[in-house]
């Protein structure tokens, strides 16, 4: 291999230098034995120093391409954005809930319902086709500086979505309700701190949108365009989320964990820590409402079904098949409000999403909510569109 590389070094280098193949018909190029070389005529052409050039101008030109047809739409149904960049204000609201049910073997049940501090947030976002970048300040409590953190990224197109999550809570609880508790009504320990718990939530989904020529999903979410007529599509998707609870039930305040030594705590809420994967496929419907000259509704569904394992449990095929326990069932979905003239904007968007944790005698569901609240506008705009 050595010798053929440096062989056929040797041939382009003599090429370079303006050598000339041999006269005769069957002589070899460059007179090297058992060698291609570039000094051939027909390999002559593709020593040229633009050819190369044309391979990758050629192979930029695909990937070009390949990235436009993710906003190949239908002009009467959907108007393009007319611009490069885009500058918006956002006042994000955030609320989350967590209810966690346990149960003994005698079949009594506990349910507790418990809430991370409610989050308000504002800040500027800047935006290149479909993509938001922005950095927003929690106004209602910056005591929760280090308690808590967030981060949460939506791309959409009109081909394909995809979606990131990552919430962060390190024992900044508050108490709802409880259930079950003997001789506690279930609201009078609403607003009580808990600080025996800490949860970590991670979500990575990509999505592709079948009638994406006729439905914009970007028209309801990302108002990088507009939607013109009334249309909607299935959708279909591919997921990863993990979920991590840490869980200590002897911080419950007294009346609900009951006198020292004999606690009235359920066996199944007494875990301390639970911490899954959940590998699924996702599938549903969105729909685009243009009530009115720029005025769009957009609703989606988007429920998946899939695999949960447990951290360090080991699950064969035969068990995924056969076993119902593992499977399990999500669910995210999207509510949006927008006016959108292609130069101004305004408008609401509620994005849900649900997580769901059965086996044993314990049960959990985690309902992470967003309402968001923007305005702003488009600049400079496309070369083809002056």
């Amino acid at each position: 291999m050595i010798r053929l590389l440096t062989v056929l070094l040797w041939g382009f280098a003599l090429c370079q230098a303006g050598a000339a193949p041999a006269p005769a018909e069957d002589m070899r190029p460059c007179d090297m034995p058992d060698t291609v070389s570039c000094c051939q005529p027909a390999a002559k052409e593709a020593c040229k120093p633009g050819s190369v050039k044309q391979k990758v101008k050629r192979t930029g030109s695909l990937l070009y391409r390949f990235i436009q047809s993710f906003d190949d739409y239908d002009t009467t149904y959907i108007s393009p954005n007319y611009y490069n960049f885009t500058a918006m204000a956002q006042n994000t609201n955030y609320y989350q809930v967590y209810r966690l049910a346990g149960s003994d073997a005698d079949g009594r049940t506990q349910t507790l319902y418990l809430k991370p501090a409610q989050s308000m947030k504002v800040g500027p976002y800047f935006g290149w086709r479909w993509i938001f970048l922005g950095y927003t300040f929690d106004v209602s409590h910056p005591r929760r500086l280090g308690k808590a953190s967030e981060f949460n990224l939506s791309l959409y197109s009109s081909m394909i979505g995809l979606d990131f999550l990552y919430l962060r809570n390190a024992g900044d609880f508050r108490l709802r309700k409880a259930v079950g508790f003997e001789g506690v009504e279930p609201g009078s320990v609403k607003h009580t701190p808990f600080t025996g718990m800490q949860a970590n939530t991670l979500t990575l989904s990509a999505y592709y949108v079948f009638n994406h020529r006729h439905f914009s999903y970007p028209a309801a979410f990302n108002q990088s365009t507009v939607q013109r007529k009334s249309c909607g599509s299935f959708m279909l998707g591919l997921g990863f989320s993990r979920q991590r609870i840490q869980m200590d039930y002897t911080k419950l305040p007294a009346e609900l964990k009951g006198p020292a030594g004999s606690e009235t705590v359920v066996e199944g809420l007494r875990f301390n820590n639970l911490d899954y994967n959940y590998y699924y496929v996702s599938a549903g419907y969105a729909y685009n409402w243009v009530f009115a000259r720029n005025w769009l509704m957009g609703v989606s569904v988007m429920p998946s079904a899939g695999v949960r394992k447990i951290k360090g449990e080991k699950i064969t095929t035969h068990e995924v098949l056969m076993d119902l326990k593992n499977l399990s069932f999500d669910c995210t979905s999207r509510l949006g409000l927008v006016w959108n003239n292609a130069h101004w904007f305004a408008g609401a968007s509620v994005i849900s999403h649900l997580y769901m944790y059965r086996k044993h005698r314990l049960s959990m569901t985690n309902s992470v909510n967003y309402l968001n609240i923007y305005a702003g506008f488009f600049f400079a705009r496309k070369r083809q569109y002056r």
